[in-house]
């Protein structure tokens, strides 16, 4: 049995986490700022803190591992920067004085670069990361830097690319197009999305922190079953959403942004981020399958239609 602290324990991978730890017998701290508290549970402390500005000295002793699932998923420069690195710079200095051994980063498969690769490819850790920064999103450039504080910092890390993290109050896709109220535009029809349900990313954390640290890093993390755009579309039509679906082809946006001056414009007419959601390509967690003795998973469209009845 291993005592884990899980950072970010209120969000969305965050409780999975404590579910999932707790489901295998760990000791577990649930480190949140806000959000709804925890029931009584067995083998369960919850603990109130804001990574970026408190006294984490008690709720790092004797940890054996830190799950770290904290940071920003919305807001400008600024919030990304207290919320995701400055949190994750305080969190790692904190984890190395306190004798903290392994911490597991909750990283994103946003990281990667694919203006350069060509349709079709298939996205692994070896593929090239995102370079272009200033056409990329806040949360982009937060997470690179996140995971260059977390190998740079005193304890051991492994870094887990989780992909677009789903499940039930949680499924619409930014690799679809862009959604306006029951309509949406879609951009693109074919390529894999990057899935990754809220329990196998759950999982995931919990397997690296049983592992322990490991030469196998970074890991890609994964739905075992991805579906295409049009699958994924499919299935969500089948609860409703949406009623109407209005088709352009995504390299007509990428022809007109390639003649648009400057950063400062929407992010689908930015190309790196154009690419980084509508390019066609495959996506590989093979490394982490090996790696990591995750559970079975049952097949995309049985958890979409779990995830639409629990909606």
């Amino acid at each position: 049995m291993l005592t884990l602290l899980v950072t970010g324990a209120a969000g969305h991978i965050g409780r999975a986490a404590v579910a999932r730890a707790l489901e295998r017998g760990h000791s577990v701290r649930a480190l949140l700022r806000g959000g709804a508290p925890f029931g009584p549970q067995d083998g369960l402390t919850v603990i109130r803190a804001d990574l970026a500005t408190d006294d984490l000295t008690l709720a790092l002793k004797d940890v054996d591992t830190v799950l770290h699932c904290a940071a920003a998923m919305h807001g400008d420069e600024a919030a990304m920067q207290r919320d995701t690195v400055t949190a994750t710079e305080r969190l790692v200095q904190a984890a190395g004085v306190a004798g903290v051994a392994h911490i597991v980063l909750a990283g994103s498969v946003s990281v990667y670069g694919l203006k350069s690769v060509p349709e079709g490819h298939v996205i692994t850790e070896d593929s090239p990361l995102e370079t272009d920064l200033k056409h990329r999103d806040a949360y982009t450039r937060a997470k690179l830097a996140q995971e260059h504080v977390a190998i740079g910092g005193p304890c051991s890390a492994t870094i887990l690319r989780i992909g677009a993290v789903w499940g039930p109050g949680r499924l619409w896709n930014g690799h679809l197009g862009v959604a306006r109220g029951p309509v949406l535009i879609r951009l693109a029809r074919d390529g894999q999305i990057p899935l990754a349900h809220a329990t196998r990313a759950a999982a995931a954390l919990v397997a690296a922190a049983e592992k322990g640290p490991s030469g196998a890093n970074p890991l890609n993390i994964l739905d075992h079953d991805l579906p295409d755009r049009a699958r994924y579309l499919a299935a969500l039509q089948a609860g409703g959403w949406p009623k109407l679906v209005l088709p352009v082809d995504w390299r007509a946006l990428d022809r007109i942004a390639a003649h648009l001056p400057g950063a400062r414009r929407p992010g689908l007419l930015r190309q790196a981020t154009l690419h980084a959601r509508m390019k066609p390509v495959g996506w590989s967690a093979a490394k982490a399958e090996a790696a990591l003795d995750l559970p079975d998973q049952p097949g995309f469209e049985a958890l979409m239609a779990a995830a639409l009845e629990a909606q």
